[in-house]
């Protein structure tokens, strides 16, 4: 198949010759079915040739703009588009917009980072985007894409997989994105219970409490983080998997929803009550013994940086029975050996449920590794935590601002 997106924004390869084909579709074919949208050509040539590259994926159109996006999008019925933002003649956002409200389609961003495109692409995320890819770039000049094509495949086949439904703006109670049907009774993953369970704290509240996330994590943090009008809460260190440079803007968005003080983390900053901290893109996070934040730039773990397990084993070590975990939606392993430590060292661990996670891979791994206490819905989640805030409010619990005193460093679990 001639496939030259230089040729036209229209390309003729966009449909199926097969008599089998139905709305642009052939029967036969099973493979993942994108549309590429970026207003460069070359970029259009780059991204085709990487998602081309996997034997079970195949582009059938590109476009240069947003209108042209939303054309296509209709007339080709995608199985994924990869969506760029900055675009002339109504920019990725608006297409996103228009996309989701009308014929919602998973949509995976691809862009480059600016602190106007990082926000339109957080943004997009609330409107249901899958997932987000930076392209690479040096004094605003694009380099090239092909160091990012295993984390493009990776996250296209994922969004493949994901259940979007229509959503119509301001309507807080549309849903955006729905992770697929849950898996068979006997597959050997967790039931949800059928009733809150009763958390029992032996060694008093939690000191600190941790979550991890990665696809469809930020709309379920800021679910959580919106809910909480504590400010005694105990801080909670975040650790969500996003491309460098854009977690000092999500930590912004989290923080214009939440009463809690949400902040990207710096190295050396002591744990404060009331205070939530972002793990940087590109860097892990750890906490020491004196309860202070350490910033570690090594190399990733399980394929991601920052990565969850460096931030859990850290907690494990340092704060033990006193720590709450929460392993939330997200693809991958990561979480789920620090969730088990957290377990081994007293700490307690919720796992998000299937039904309420978009991709229910993390928090599956987790249960599996035997490192989850209780799997919840995220709605019993905001319970949980509404809870523990109401308890730290007594007058016997630290105040807001307060500096946290860090357990006495327990053994290597």
């Amino acid at each position: 198949m001639d496939l030259d997106p230089l040729h036209s924004a229209r390309p003729s390869f966009s449909r199926d010759p097969s008599p089998m084909a139905l709305n642009g579709r052939n029967l036969a074919d099973h493979r993942i079915r994108v549309l590429v949208v970026d207003d460069s050509y070359f970029m259009q040539r780059r991204l085709t040739d990487i998602i081309q590259s996997a034997p079970d994926m195949r582009v059938i159109g590109c476009a240069d703009n947003g209108a042209d996006a939303i054309s296509l999008a209709e007339r080709l019925a995608p199985d994924v588009i990869t969506m760029d933002i900055n675009m002339a003649k109504f920019d990725g956002l608006y297409a996103i917009d228009f996309i989701m409200r009308s014929n919602p389609k998973p949509i995976v961003i691809i862009s480059s980072y600016t602190q106007k495109g990082s926000r339109a692409a957080l943004y997009g995320l609330e409107m249901g985007v899958i997932d987000i890819v930076e392209k690479p770039s040096a004094g605003g000049v694009a380099l090239d894409i092909a160091d990012r094509a295993t984390e493009i495949i990776a996250k296209v086949r994922t969004a493949s997989r994901v259940r979007v439904v229509r959503t119509l703006r301001g309507n807080s109670q549309d849903t955006i994105a729905t992770p697929p049907p849950p898996s068979p009774a006997n597959d050997g993953l967790p039931r949800l219970a059928p009733q809150l369970p009763v958390l029992n704290f032996p060694n008093g509240l939690p000191q600190v409490v941790a979550m991890c996330a990665s696809t469809g994590g930020p709309v379920a943090l800021q679910d959580l983080l919106r809910g909480m009008p504590y400010e005694f809460f105990p801080p909670i260190v975040i650790v969500q998997h996003l491309p460098e440079k854009f977690t000092r803007e999500f930590a912004s968005q989290l923080d214009a929803v939440s009463s809690l003080n949400v902040c990207e983390a710096q190295d050396g900053a002591s744990l404060r009550n009331g205070e939530v901290y972002i793990a940087p893109g590109g860097m892990h996070l750890q906490v020491d013994a004196n309860a202070r934040l350490i910033i570690n730039h090594g190399p990733p773990v399980n394929h991601c940086k920052p990565a969850a397990d460096v931030l859990f084993h850290s907690l494990a070590r340092h704060f033990g029975p006193h720590t709450l975990a929460f392993v939330l939606t997200g693809m991958g392993e990561d979480g789920a050996a620090g969730a088990l430590a957290i377990r081994r060292a007293g700490g307690t661990v919720i796992g998000q449920d299937e039904a309420t996670s978009v991709v229910y891979g993390m928090p599956a791994a987790a249960f599996r590794a035997g490192g989850v206490d209780h799997v919840l819905s995220l709605e019993n989640m905001k319970q949980v935590l509404n809870g523990l805030g109401a308890k730290a409010r007594s007058p016997i619990s630290a105040g807001a601002g307060q500096a946290v005193q860090s357990p006495t460093s327990l053994p290597t679990p």
